[in-house]
């Protein structure tokens, strides 16, 4: 006899989307263990501080888990959290307080169980018949009258699911017969009085049959306009709301249906939200993580790469020339004067389309980036916010500043063979210094690691290639352009400086420093010289 070996216990490993909680909190965790104050040494689950964090980091990787496990084709019209509490669920609400009580009354001696009073529920004519039937002994003296609604939606619950299950083409077929886009309230009506004479349910749950099959087709109706509503501009915005009212949304759903583009033309996140701040829909819009803290300065930079005139972006310390926080040119107050080492965060952008105002640019810019507190003149939706104390993100003091160009001079002698031609020579050598200052240096656009954890939406990846803002230019780099002309045999008295100062750089000094908000560019002006080497000496090179 062949007695089968027991299966090896082996070590669970998560797989994506679940793997996001792991990444999460070991990501948490080494960022607290580097940068937390020295007097926190106690990482141990036990810890309160480490229980904090991984109850943050759940909740990151829950709201993954929801994202990669959905299709969003119907979202946001699958989470109606803008309706009324009661009208939120298809069928019945039963509030978590009174599930409790249900329970304990139900458990309590003396009263029948709950599957005894199934049955009778379902055997009633109505809703009034059954409430009627709970008032009476044994009931009534383990429930309250309060309860007694609920209870009725529990008992009946399992027949209207089985009834929506088993005849849905039925349901379907009534409303589509009685559908009427002009009076959808009318046309629901005639679809529920055909229905009731051949499903075994009371009217308010056949409505409740109808307002379902309503809701399903107001999320095909999303799912057949999607690419037109994600394309949405402001001019086409209304045409968009006005077709999806046509394929049979009540307002409503028109208006949140619209939140199914990444940039709602006239939305902002308060439109998405109740007046204590909870999200309407789930999973939040991306608008809406604009209101939430903390945020990266990287996170800012993506942000303002989903404007559309924007093509690079960078986030960059301290306060640069352009517009400040508060929608204000740096230099019109004292507090927001340019000093690159303030505490605060800039936005280089590269603009790369339209016209008009840089100012008016910037502040659009930071619109996207941080909100429309960033603007002027400041919005007036909000009482506590007027032009001398607009709100800001706590902790954050966001800019920005159009992308610059510095003109460097180049000047150099290039010892090339006897016979050389020289202005081939230096046409060549400023061809490629023009090509190196365009598309930088690799090393500077390395991938970074693969995390599994991203945000925030929508994704704007930086553009590859191109200088950093700020990044200095050093003089081994400009050798190693210019001997790339193999005519080139050395280069001789080297140095740079940026059109409008006043001396030269020496190679001596390893590297021309850049604005932080500028890029190379090499100046029109032509200071390359040709020396012709007379032997091979290693010396005059």
């Amino acid at each position: 006899m062949t007695t089968p070996g027991a299966t090896p216990i082996a070590r669970f490993v998560p797989k994506p989307p679940d793997a996001d909680w792991e990444t999460v909190r070991a990501r948490l965790m080494d960022r607290l263990a580097a940068t937390a104050v020295p007097g926190w040494t106690d990482h141990n689950p036990v810890d309160p501080g480490v229980t904090l964090a991984e109850v943050a980091a759940f909740g990151l990787a829950d709201l993954h888990y929801r994202v990669a496990q959905r299709r969003l084709d119907g979202w946001p019209l699958e989470n109606r959290g803008w309706a009324d509490d009661a009208d939120r669920h298809w069928h019945a609400h039963l509030p978590a307080e009174s599930l409790t009580a249900i329970a304990s009354a139900l458990a309590s001696p003396g009263s029948t169980s709950a599957v005894v009073l199934e049955p009778l529920v379902r055997d009633c004519a109505s809703a009034a018949e059954a409430i009627a039937l709970l008032s009476r002994a044994p009931w009534s003296a383990a429930l309250d009258a309060p309860l007694r609604p609920a209870v009725v939606a529990l008992m009946r619950s399992r027949l209207v699911r089985q009834v929506a299950q088993e005849q849905a083409d039925v349901v379907a077929d009534a409303v589509e017969a009685h559908r009427d886009r002009d009076r959808p309230a009318a046309g629901d009506a005639r679809a529920v009085a055909e229905l009731a004479q051949s499903l075994p349910l009371w009217g308010e749950e056949i409505a409740a049959l109808v307002r379902r099959e309503r809701r399903r087709l107001s999320r095909e109706a999303l799912a057949a306009r999607l690419e037109e509503v994600r394309s949405a501009t402001a001019a086409t915005a209304p045409a968009t709301r006005n077709a999806l009212l046509a394929d049979g949304l009540d307002p409503d759903e028109a208006r949140i249906a619209m939140a199914a583009s990444s940039e709602p033309p006239g939305t902002v996140p308060e439109d998405l939200e109740d007046a204590q701040g909870r999200s309407s829909v789930w999973p939040p819009h991306p608008i809406q993580a604009l209101t939430c803290e903390p945020v990266t300065a990287e996170d800012y930079a993506r942000r303002a790469r989903a404007h559309p005139r924007v093509g690079r972006a960078w986030a960059v310390p301290g306060r640069l020339r352009g517009i400040a926080w508060n929608g204000l040119p740096t230099g019109k107050l004292p507090t927001i004067d340019v000093d690159e080492n303030a505490a605060a965060v800039t936005l280089v952008v590269e603009r790369v389309s339209g016209s008009g105002g840089v100012d008016d640019f910037l502040r659009a810019v930071l619109r996207v980036a941080v909100g429309p507190e960033a603007c002027a003149p400041f919005p007036d939706w909000r009482i506590a916010v007027d032009d001398l104390e607009p709100r800001r993100l706590i902790g954050d003091e966001v800019g920005a500043s159009l992308l610059a160009e510095a003109p460097v001079l180049v000047q150099a002698v290039l010892v090339t063979d006897v016979g050389a031609d020289r202005d081939a020579v230096v046409d060549d050598v400023r061809a490629r210094l023009t090509a190196f200052f365009v598309a930088g240096l690799p090393a500077d656009h390395a991938e970074p690691p693969a995390t599994g954890v991203d945000g925030p939406w929508p994704r704007a990846d930086q553009p590859p290639g191109g200088w950093i803002p700020g990044r200095p230019v050093r003089f081994s780099e400009v050798v190693e352009v210019v001997v790339g002309n193999r005519v080139v045999r050395g280069v001789e008295r080297l140095s740079l400086k940026v059109a409008g100062d006043a001396d030269f750089v020496p190679q001596a000094a390893g590297q021309l420093p850049i604005p932080k908000n500028a890029v190379p560019t090499l100046a029109k002006d032509d200071c390359l010289r040709v020396r012709f080497a007379l032997s091979t000496e290693c010396g005059d090179a």
